[in-house]
């Protein structure tokens, strides 16, 4: 049986580009800035994820897109519209302090043309989470529970500053309650941090990109991945798979072998069903 006869799969974390060309030149860039060392499994466009999706058996990807202010709102609406066009296509919008256009307009705006929520990459778009030009916004997402997705911890073993840091998170995951915030990297692979952000946040949940990866390259070099399986069933157990999103991450992270290292592991069907897809499905509400 394959996997999307037994469970509806959701990779809640990818990072999806317009041509061959913009992608190269994200990921070059990207790669050089992080100091990445693993190859990428593949390119991020459009075709690319979507030929990816109908091999390994996956429902719906969830496009964690973001980008610096100039372009910012450019980069929302290509989203929106890609989403548009392919049903398995779910899109993500981003803010930044610095953008000229009205963020409450925005958040109307992409609402009704379809946005299921909103990614923040604070390290990479430069900007501490808890900045007061963003409080439009939060206040938006929480009258109506809209869920936000912060890029948490490093990237592989770079960090270029303390914005995405746990610690200057927090102070706005403690304001906003029912805001559900997705803490990517499993709150960069800090399992004490997983454990005191669970208990005392009910609505906060974690995604499996990079740090429970099953992709080679990535394991070999990539500090706060966790490679035994049976740590990782630990804190699932602990945390409670109703906390827990599946993602990849891909272009970096490998949604193929991701999906393969995580059915191996000693978790009930029912445990895989919340992780690998229930959970995105209810948090961003995806119509199935």
């Amino acid at each position: 049986m394959q996997m999307k006869d037994k469970f509806t799969v959701v990779d809640g974390h990818v990072h999806t580009f317009s041509s061959d060309e913009v992608a190269y030149k994200i990921l070059t860039a990207f790669n050089k800035m992080y100091n990445i060392e693993f190859p990428n499994p593949g390119t991020g466009t459009v075709d690319d994820v979507l030929q990816n999706m109908e091999k390994i058996g996956i429902d719906f990807t969830i496009m964690a897109n973001f980008a610096p202010a100039k372009i910012i709102h450019k980069n929302n609406t290509w989203s929106i519209e890609m989403a548009s066009q392919y049903k398995g296509l779910v899109p993500l919008v981003s803010f930044h302090p610095d953008m000229q256009e009205p963020m409450d307009k925005l958040m109307e705006e992409y609402i009704l043309c379809g946005a299921k929520g909103i990614k923040f990459h604070p390290m990479a778009q430069g900007f501490l989470p808890y900045d007061d030009r963003l409080e439009i916004v939060y206040r938006i997402c929480e009258e109506a529970s809209f869920p936000i997705v912060f890029h948490c911890g490093r990237v592989s073993n770079a960090r270029l500053n303390n914005y995405a840091d746990i610690e200057n998170i927090v102070p706005v995951i403690k304001k906003y309650r029912k805001i559900p915030f997705i803490l990517t990297h499993m709150a960069d692979g800090n399992i004490g941090d997983v454990f005191k952000i669970a208990d005392m946040y009910e609505n906060v949940y974690f995604d499996t990109s990079i740090i429970i990866t099953g992709y080679p390259p990535l394991l070999k070099v990539n500090e706060p991945s966790w490679p035994d399986n049976e740590v990782v069933e630990y804190i699932i157990k602990k945390v409670g798979a109703d906390r827990v999103i599946f993602g990849s991450d891909y272009p970096w992270g490998s949604p193929e072998h991701d999906l393969a290292r995580f059915m191996e592991m000693e978790l009930s069907d029912s445990e895989k069903s919340m992780i690998l897809g229930e959970n995105a499905i209810k948090i961003f509400k995806i119509k199935t």
